[in-house]
């Protein structure tokens, strides 16, 4: 504290002097708690050397600018401890999802598998009810092979297996097959309509977004997509 000798005072006691007080000087606040909190303490204690002894600082303002800055400081120690539970649940949910490859799952996707032999299975997802449902079979040259008529179906997922024979009767090629829905309910009105297929769980990746499964035929799936999980 910066004192000056006033007149009318007796001899020997000090005056605060406010255009004589000065504060440390700092770089900066910081960007961690422990910079901001040891910023704020040195710009504390500069103000209590400094204040007029005639005027206080105020006790409430001390005490809220206190508890202003223990929040601030729980708060970055609140975020720390969130992000490494975040870390911990991704790095337990890639774990997890390991032990699904080798799998077989149906999740949504319009390309369906047919090996050399037996049967290909796929499934659709409606939004609602319908009176009438198809599904047409293309091959990769666009060509429409085959044509299914599933008839009025009920709201949610229902599952189906193509024989992967065409229209002439004759078994397809093996390959990959493209899956065109149609759905409409007893106004004729179009229901929403979702191809779901099957596929092999080759892998899991770690992304920025969380755990993703690899199938064989070339698709990415998120976990939570998943419609049906099938043990070998």
């Amino acid at each position: 504290m910066t004192t000056t000798t006033v007149n009318g005072l007796p001899s020997g006691i000090p005056s605060y002097d406010p255009t004589a007080a000065t504060a440390p000087k700092s770089t900066g606040m910081g960007t961690t708690a422990a910079e901001t909190q040891d910023y704020f303490m040195k710009m504390l204690l500069a103000q209590i050397q400094n204040q007029d002894p005639m005027n206080a600082q105020d006790p409430a303002q001390m005490t809220s600018q206190l508890t202003q800055l223990n929040t601030a400081s729980g708060i970055e120690k609140l975020n720390t401890s969130i992000s490494a539970m975040l870390a911990q649940a991704t790095s337990q949910s890639f774990m997890n999802s390991s032990s699904l490859i080798g799998d077989s799952v149906l999740a949504p996707g319009s390309s369906m598998a047919l090996g050399a032999a037996g049967n290909a299975d796929f499934g659709l997802k409606l939004d609602a009810a319908s009176a009438q449902t198809t599904v047409k079979v293309v091959a990769a040259d666009g060509t429409v092979i085959d044509e299914l008529s599933l008839g009025a179906l009920s709201q949610g997922v229902h599952t189906f297996t193509w024989d992967g024979a065409g229209y002439d009767g004759q078994r397809a090629a093996a390959g990959s097959y493209k899956l065109l829905l149609a759905a409409a309910d007893g106004t004729g009105t179009a229901v929403t309509s979702t191809a779901l297929t099957r596929g092999l769980v080759s892998g899991v990746s770690r992304t920025d977004t969380g755990t993703q499964l690899l199938t064989t035929d070339g698709r990415t799936l998120n976990p939570a997509d998943l419609i049906q999980l099938t043990k070998p």
